[in-house]
């Protein structure tokens, strides 16, 4: 979805339902298959949608391209998300671009590692500078005015829209990045941290994140894998069992739900003997608060063919450039002990049936915060406090040209910028939105 995630994923914004509108009919990019590759002029359709098109102020020129990111797009943007609410103040055509690999846009007849050589950051940047470029010459052509874009990305997204306007600043005037991941960490020991101090504002909760981490571990350590079934997912193994069952605690911090997860591990704690139960309990709220437990199965993620459900193309896109590894905190860690680096070598060995693993020194080299604060300019970072991804993003601004903000208050997760917008969000909430707002306006002027 859209979407800021989680652990080896930064991936889903997971929104209100009212910042989301019925997805209608797409219209159909000829995109090039190889932007590297000058002698391949292969094309494939990509998926997008265009929004606002009644508010659109033709005289001004102003247009937002909204990026997916890791997962397909089953929803557009509605009249309360806060992408529209900047799409009518500033009169702005909206285009909503889907990402290659993901949904609907895709590239290759199936996903053997062969055809996923095509899927990276680098093929997605270049996707949408192509893309740009198209609809800036064909606005043009049609309206005789020359269009100013803004990009706005949450997450992965929130990179690849701050790395938009860094690489093709002639393109992109400015970029809103919420929770954007720039910065490819392979052991993301903060992670963990982060969830220790989110979880530490309800009286208790870490504790008993860590109790319910100890029993599985002492399932694993007698060999007792009931707890696979009990968790939703009979074909596990317990490397990726451990990844799932993680995701469950973080993901409900990550997207705000700290409250409620905190809720239920002290009732089940309080209330409920038999750890059978208990456990249930924790797969049914994971069922809405976190993705499911197929997407972390080595045996779903093997699969080749392309399915909507599978999560092989963000796992190669982690495992082969990004990393974001959720290493064990260095203080009492809440996850297993044994989840360091040597741990996701072999889930991105088992995941892929070879050796696959990433360069992170490439990807900095190239993106990475330092080198972009100083050598671009536009870009408007944001961050939930209690959101463990904030760590691997732009915290704080050191150049005076890239801004950043911290937006505090209980619950505030992952790309919380991004929803709906209501009379009753916080105040935080409002002052950060009005100088986005604000600093939008001076892009667009």
């Amino acid at each position: 979805g859209l979407f800021c995630l989680s652990l080896g994923k930064p991936g889903m914004i997971v929104k209100s339902s009212d910042s989301l509108s019925d997805l209608p009919a797409a219209q159909l990019f000829d995109q090039m298959k190889n932007h590297f590759d000058h002698s391949n002029s292969e094309t494939w359709k990509q998926r997008f949608w265009i929004e606002n098109e009644s508010g659109y102020n033709k005289d001004k020129g102003n247009v937002i391209l909204y990026i997916e990111g890791e997962s397909a797009v089953t929803h557009l943007q509605s009249d309360k998300s806060f992408v529209m609410h900047v799409a009518k103040k500033y009169e702005a055509l909206v285009y909503v671009v889907e990402h290659r690999f993901y949904g609907e846009s895709q590239p290759a007849e199936n996903w053997e590692l062969e055809n996923l050589s095509l899927l990276s950051h680098d093929q997605g940047l270049a996707d949408l500078a192509y893309f740009i470029q198209k609809k800036m010459d064909e606005l043009k052509k049609r309206e005789n005015v020359d269009t100013k874009w803004v990009t706005i990305g949450g997450s992965y997204s929130g990179a690849l829209s701050a790395w938009m306007r860094y690489k093709y600043p002639h393109l992109v005037a400015g970029a809103l990045s919420s929770s954007g991941v720039v910065n490819a960490i392979l052991d993301f020991y903060e992670f963990g941290e982060q969830i220790q101090r989110s979880a530490k504002r309800s009286e208790g909760c870490f504790e008993n994140i860590r109790t319910f981490v100890k029993y599985a571990v002492d399932q694993m350590e007698s060999d007792k894998t009931d707890i696979f079934e009990w968790m939703g997912y009979a074909d596990f193994e317990w490397d990726d069992f451990w990844f799932y069952y993680a995701d469950i605690f973080v993901e409900a911090i990550q997207y705000g739900a700290r409250k409620d997860l905190c809720e239920l591990l002290q009732k089940q704690l309080s209330e409920t003997q038999v750890w059978e139960e208990r456990l249930k309990a924790l797969a049914e709220f994971g069922t809405t608060h976190a993705a499911s437990p197929k997407s972390y199965a080595f045996k779903e993620i093997r699969k080749t063919e392309i399915n909507l459900d599978n999560e092989r193309q963000w796992t190669y896109q982690y495992c082969s450039a990004l990393a974001y590894f959720n290493t064990p905190s260095r203080y009492l860690p809440f996850r297993w002990k044994n989840m360091g680096i040597e741990y996701w070598k072999r889930y991105c060995q088992k995941s892929f049936n070879g050796a696959i693993f990433p360069n992170t020194f490439h990807t900095n080299s190239q993106y990475a915060d330092l080198r972009m604060q100083n050598h671009t300019s536009n870009i408007f970072f944001t961050n939930g406090a209690e959101d463990p991804w904030q760590w691997a993003t732009i915290r704080y601004a050191v150049g005076p040209n890239v801004e950043s903000y911290l937006i505090d208050y209980p619950g505030a997760g992952h790309c919380c910028d991004l929803g709906s917008v209501n009379d009753d969000d916080p105040e935080e909430l409002k002052k950060a939105r009005a100088a986005i707002l604000e600093v939008i306006g001076k892009w667009l002027a």
